[in-house]
Order: structure tokens, then sequence, then C-alpha cells
């Protein structure tokens, strides 16, 4: 074989070897950038739900079955509404339950920190603020923080699922009551949320008609506080089949049973 010859097959061998170095250098980022972000659900339970930690609230066990692959961190919080009902749903409470307004107080700090806590821990991840009843008011809360940049996590990193908000705009309970007004033994009231968080954090709220909380609308209200407002956490019902589909925006209403 003669030496050009030779030259051509080494010259050959060197350019395959390089080539597949290249593909498989290119193969390496395809599959970092395939890895998709964790999602955590900062879960904030209702009146009377309170439990031991980690556990820490019964709202959202049977739809954290189902959150496709979602991470649920439970918030720990009174959940109480002294003198009414006690953070186990006891009625009326034991002698000094804290009130509706300074549990609602705890559950907003706590479920800031748990929240600050995740994004410090997964600074890429993603965030949906859950709430329903006591909790919605916390997460409606929260959420306003959040969408104010009042907050270490990024807002473009959040959206929020809140059932039952007693502060719904034009519905909610609190629509009721003019903003700083205290009733006694309740909590001066919040006022309502905004229909549109600012930065367009993604917010959706869930409510079933003639649900006193979220729908304080008619005389139906009360009674239909009594007969609706338990179906929204029960196996196959409003929370659990919906608590995965996250990103949307508004309200979205359900016939009274």
């Amino acid at each position: 074989m003669s030496a050009q010859s030779r030259f051509a097959r080494r010259l050959k061998a060197v350019l395959a070897s390089t080539a597949l170095a290249l593909t498989g250098a290119a193969v390496v980022p395809t599959a970092a950038h395939a890895d998709t972000a964790h999602h955590y659900y900062i879960e904030i339970g209702g009146t009377g739900s309170s439990l031991d930690a980690p556990r820490c609230t019964s709202t959202f066990d049977a739809a954290n079955q189902h959150l496709n692959g979602g991470i649920a961190i439970p918030v720990c919080y009174l959940a109480s509404g002294g003198p009414f009902v006690g953070s186990h749903n006891e009625m009326p409470a034991p002698l000094f339950t804290p009130s509706f307004g300074d549990s609602v107080n705890q559950g907003y700090w706590n479920a800031k920190a748990a929240l600050e806590k995740a994004y410090q821990d997964d600074p890429t991840a993603h965030f949906t603020i859950a709430g329903y009843s006591q909790g919605a008011w916390v997460g409606d809360l929260l959420l306003q923080s959040i969408a104010n940049n009042g907050t270490a996590v990024p807002r473009e990193q959040v959206d929020g699922m809140l059932y039952a908000d007693p502060m719904q705009p034009g519905t909610g309970f609190w629509h009721l009551v003019p903003q700083g007004t205290l009733i006694p033994f309740v909590a001066y009231s919040p006022g309502t949320g905004p229909e549109n968080f600012p930065g367009g954090v993604p917010v959706q709220r869930f409510c079933i008609k003639t649900d006193g909380v979220c729908d304080a609308t008619s005389l139906d209200s009360f009674s239909g506080f009594l007969n609706q407002h338990p179906r929204y956490f029960q196996p196959g019902s409003v929370i659990d089949s919906t608590l995965a589909n996250t990103g949307g925006n508004g309200t979205t209403w359900y016939p009274a049973a």
C-alpha cells in the first residue's frame, strides 16, 4: 500500500472519530435541556382541617393522588375560627381558640415561609398556591403579595388555585363588608381580591353556586353554605378533578347540588 493510500485511510479515520465526538457532545445539552422543572403545590387547608405535621391538613388528600408528578407541600397553621370552630372542627370551639383573623395571619406567614423555603431549595421550580375556604383567603392574600413582588419568589414562577374563596370579587362573603371593618370575634374585613392579579399572575377561582363563602349573593347563601361547602374536597369532586390543571384565569362556577 502506498504512503498516499495509508494517509488517506488515516485521514478518514480521524474525521470519523471527530464526527462521533461532536455528535456525542451535541447530545448532552439536549438531554439536560429536556429535564423539566419541578412543580410544587403550596397547600393551605380549610377551617377545621388542621393536622399534625408533616400532613398538616386533610383538605387535599384526594387531589394529591392525581398531581401528575407534582409535589405537595402542605402548610401547617391553626385553621381555626374561634369561638365558632376549632382547628379540628370542634363546634363550638374550645375556650380561647384563635379567631379567623388570627388564624389567617398565621397561615399567611407560614405559607409564605414554606413557599420561600421551597424556592430557596429549588429555584427553577414552578409553584402553585392552592387554598380552600379559609385557606383560599390566606392564598388570595399571599398571591397578592407575590404579584406585587413582595416575596423572594419571582411572580413568573407562580400561579394560584383558590376554592371557595371568601375574597372572591363581586360575590365572596367579604364583598359584603367594607375593607377594614371589624366583625367582632371574626376579623377585620380584608375586602375582595383582584379579578386579575398584577404582573399577569394566573389565578383560578372555583365556586359552587349558593355556597355563601364564595357566592354570598342571595337568601340561599346560608343554606347553600351548609349543603355545598363540604363538596369541594370529596374524592372525585371539585379540588380532586381540577388541582393539577393549573395556569388559567378567572372563576369557574359549579351548579348547586
